[in-house]
């Protein structure tokens, strides 16, 4: 299947919700997207910014969406959670 992740994320999406965890299923599907861009040297924010063009645009973008995709899931109520035994 060619789209499988996008299929399985879809599919997890419900659940995430139901249980409270959108901010950590958002974190990791944004960790995702930032490393698929960072791979395929195109990030994506209002625009597709491709690294050849403007290189300094495109990492700052790139950083700014790995550290705030950390940042969400290191504060996510899983993560809290678990880390405060709650």
């Amino acid at each position: 299947m060619r789209y499988r992740k996008s299929v399985i994320a879809l599919a997890i999406m419900p659940f995430a919700f139901y249980f409270n965890w959108g901010t950590f299923y958002f974190a990791i599907v944004f960790l995702i997207w930032s490393i698929q861009g960072i791979r395929s040297k195109v990030a994506v924010f209002l625009d597709h910014v491709p690294k050849d063009d403007n290189p300094f645009l495109f990492w700052l973008i790139s950083i700014v969406w790995v550290m705030l995709s950390l940042l969400s899931l290191v504060y996510s109520e899983p993560v809290m959670d678990w880390y405060y035994g709650y």
